[in-house]
């Protein structure tokens, strides 16, 4: 890789962008008919799990509805008074009985066309009455009932039980039958028969004809026990539904095995109507558009690589005149002009641009010089005009001589403390103080803010007398123990509260506290604040926003504020500053 990346730098520039363009046009041509193939294929999955999805509910509703019809015949039978006589007999049934209950199954398979035959069995003298389409009653049909009913599947809650197979008719015709056991009507749990009904061919394969389906679905029938009940593919019948795990709920997809199946849940009835399409069905059309879409894209990649190829030869001549013009220029020759003809108006105005360019050089120079210098003075000005409370200052030393004079002690210590708080902001210019007069300063506010309240605030100072060298930017805690007060401590409520401010060394950092005695913030409120204090929210306080700006202007990531909760119910906000790197009182800051 190294070897080929050194073997492209050694080429020229023309070369360079041939091979660049090749290969931009070839990876853009790439990811288009990656995506355009990926969401093909997305699309007609989607659709084609909806389309199937529509298609399975309506088969299950089909199917329900068929079993239930064919349930509620079963059910009425019961009610039939020639079918209840024949239940109760004893002994062999007369033949007249026997023929007037032949003829009610003969009524009931006028109702469904698709019945093959019926039998009505009386469990006590193991007598049937049968009816049916085809000549079925022959020695041994009781014995393929008996193994058919055996063989099947409950099919619902109670003991209705459904099979599938090709017992009856032989030659691997396969039949439905439903078995359902019918009752004595005075009590419910007194069995006197069974009811058999066998429906000509597989009802599945009539539902799902795919000459009317929406999507080429193979359907199964399954089993809540895993065994599929029935398949167009015969070798499946009673063997177990591999991807058993993956039914659940009422309705829903997966995809398994290089197919996408589409189940849905049969009602009351025991069973998934599982319909399978393979991939390559549900795929087949999407494959040629994409087939001919990479045959359109390969002649569209060789056009631009040609055309770029051209393009680039023409250009680059022009470029090369305009980079030894450069070259000139570098060498010192600020005399230098380039000529571009016949090369159209764009290049023309490069021509015009780089003379004009080399025209205006030392004039743009020197002009670059004067507001550099300018920008920095002005720069100089605006950091000496922040605050000038010169005037005021001198004016409240005057009121407070005033209020010595007359006696009224407690308007001149607001105004002594007042005057010490501009004194203090101005500190001689400087941005960086030491810890005591930042202490000082905060004294004086506390005293302004007592004065104001009725002495609701207490503050304590927990500061070992070599911290109070540490230098730190100027108005660093007076902005947040003005916020712990009017948000904490909340003075219009007139609560009482404390301020405690400490400072220690951690390690090669300096840490001032600043904590509160007040209501506190939730830990979501908190984080919140630490994950946003550097960034713009007008909805946070200006003030502490600051102070951490500007000491990661002064000393870089890593140092600034830090809020926490504290044993009091409080907040905590901690100072992190470099213990023993803080630029000295004589330097400039910004």
């Amino acid at each position: 890789m190294r070897r080929m990346i050194k073997k492209y730098m050694s080429y020229n520039f023309d070369k360079k962008i041939k091979i660049f363009i090749s290969l931009a046009i070839t990876v853009t041509t790439l990811c288009v008919l990656g995506i355009s193939t990926f969401s093909s294929i997305k699309i007609v999955t989607e659709k084609s799990g909806s389309l199937a999805e529509i298609q399975m509910e309506t088969l299950a509703n089909d199917y329900q509805m068929s079993l239930s019809g064919y349930y509620d015949m079963a059910k009425g039978l019961m009610m039939d008074e020639q079918v209840k006589s024949f239940l109760r007999q004893k002994d062999r049934t007369a033949p007249e009985l026997l023929e007037q209950v032949r003829q009610t199954i003969h009524n009931n398979m006028n109702v469904q066309s698709n019945i093959n035959f019926m039998a009505i069995i009386n469990v006590r003298t193991q007598e049937y009455a049968y009816k049916g389409k085809t000549s079925l009653e022959y020695a041994g049909l009781e014995r393929k009932i008996r193994e058919d009913y055996q063989a099947g599947t409950l099919a619902k809650k109670g003991d209705v039980i459904l099979s599938y197979a090709d017992r009856y008719n032989g030659r691997e015709e396969y039949s439905m039958t439903l078995y359902s056991p019918l009752y004595d009507v005075n009590h419910v749990k007194n069995l006197l028969g069974m009811v058999c009904i066998n429906i000509r061919g597989n009802l599945l394969e009539r539902m799902a004809d795919t000459d009317h389906a929406q999507m080429p679905l193979e359907i199964m029938m399954v089993h809540s026990s895993g065994e599929i009940f029935s398949a167009g593919d015969k070798s499946l019948l009673g063997t177990g539904f591999a991807f058993m795990e993956e039914l659940q709920g009422e309705k829903g997809e997966f995809k398994k095995d290089k197919s996408l199946f589409v189940y849905r849940k049969m009602g009351i009835w025991n069973y998934y109507l599982v319909g399978r399409i393979p991939y390559k069905a549900l795929y087949n059309d999407s494959l040629k558009t994409v087939a001919l879409l990479c045959v359109c894209i390969v002649l569209m990649v060789i056009a631009g690589i040609a055309a770029g190829s051209r393009l680039v030869r023409y250009s680059y001549r022009v470029v090369e005149k305009v980079v030894n013009g450069m070259r000139r220029v570098s060498e010192g020759d600020l005399e230098h002009r380039i000529t571009l003809d016949n090369t159209g108006e764009d290049f023309k105005q490069m021509e015009q641009g780089f003379n004009y360019m080399m025209d205006q050089m030392t004039e743009l120079v020197d002009r670059v010089k004067f507001e550099q210098h300018q920008a920095e003075q002005i720069r100089f000005n605006a950091l000496q005009d922040q605050i000038k409370p010169h005037f005021l200052y001198n004016t409240l030393e005057c009121i407070h001589w005033q209020a010595t004079s007359r006696g009224d002690e407690q308007v001149s210590t607001m105004v002594k403390a007042l005057a010490n708080y501009y004194r203090l902001c101005l500190s001689k210019g400087r941005d960086i103080i030491p810890l005591k007069q930042e202490i000082a300063h905060i004294e004086s506010y506390l005293t302004i803010q007592n004065l104001r309240y009725g002495s609701i605030i207490e503050s304590e100072f927990r500061i070992a007398p070599e911290m109070y060298s540490l230098q730190i930017p100027k108005l660093t805690l007076q902005p947040l123990v003005e916020n712990a007060i009017y948000h904490g401590i909340r003075i219009e409520d007139e609560t009482r509260g404390k301020l405690v401010i400490g400072a220690e060394v951690k390690g090669e950092s300096a840490v001032i506290s600043v904590s509160d005695s007040g209501i506190g913030m939730t830990e979501e409120e908190i984080d919140r604040i630490n994950a946003s204090i550097s960034e713009y929210d007008e909805n946070f306080g200006y003030g502490v926003r600051n102070v951490h700006k500007r000491i990661e202007l002064l000393f870089g990531k890593g140092y600034g504020l830090y809020y926490k909760m504290n044993k009091e119910g409080g907040v905590t906000v901690e100072i992190t500053l470099p213990a023993g790197k803080q630029k000295t009182e004589g330097e400039d800051h910004v």
